[in-house]
């Protein structure tokens, strides 16, 4: 599938997500043009291994889902725990405008990639962290416990309780919207961040929590 909009041509995005919410964000930028370098682990992202499948995918390493969230994107694989990988890794971000990342609190940091380390190379670049409950904005009781998912999202910000038959049976809605509701929040964060890089030749750090987001959508 070919980018729907040349307007972030020439912008580099480097990708260090997985499953569904940080590829939805970055999908909507490669969408519009941006270069997105998808980072993967060794094995690649688990999403690939997931369907459906194409007839002629004997390899079983384009599933459906993958597709659906990262279209229009190029893939390398990098072992980030090891110290070249980390180098490779840092050589990127040099050229870099933007990085969008998944990963649980404080993993990237153990490995010397938090943001604090890669603006020392690069001071214009645009950090972008999706998150279950968030990461730098506060002190969640919830930031240190294992990664949320899009029911986990739906419940906790709100749109289970007021889904169903009544207050006692909450449903979860269709789709994964705690997923690419909290990707869409994540690129449009990221993108007014760019624009003030663009300005000031400042980068910034950008915080989503996906119970934040359903949350800002509960009217």
């Amino acid at each position: 599938m070919q980018a729907t909009s040349g307007a972030l041509r020439g912008l580099r995005i480097l990708d260090l997500t997985h499953a569904l919410a940080g590829p939805f964000c970055s999908q909507v930028l490669a969408d519009h043009g941006a270069d997105v370098i998808k980072v993967e682990p060794l094995e690649g992202d688990f999403f690939r291994r997931m369907g459906p499948f194409r007839p002629d995918d004997t390899g079983r390493a384009l599933g459906g889902l993958f597709q659906s969230c990262n279209r229009n994107k190029r893939s390398i694989a990098v072992n980030l725990k090891d110290p070249q990988g980390q180098a490779l890794l840092k050589e990127l971000v040099g050229s870099a405008d933007a990085l969008v990342e998944n990963y649980r609190a404080g993993v990237l940091e153990k490995m010397g990639l938090g943001y604090e380390a890669l603006r020392a190379i690069r001071p214009s670049l645009v950090y972008t962290s999706v998150r279950g409950f968030g990461d730098k904005a506060g002190q969640s009781m919830y930031g240190l416990t294992p990664p949320a998912f899009d029911i986990v999202a739906q419940a906790m910000g709100g749109w289970m309780g007021i889904t169903g038959e009544d207050a006692e049976h909450p449903v979860k809605v269709g789709g994964g919207a705690g997923d690419t509701v909290s990707g869409l929040f994540a690129a449009f964060g990221t993108m007014a961040a760019l624009w003030h890089a663009r300005a000031t030749g400042e980068g910034q750090y950008v915080d989503v929590a996906m119970t934040d987001s359903i949350l800002a959508l509960s009217e």
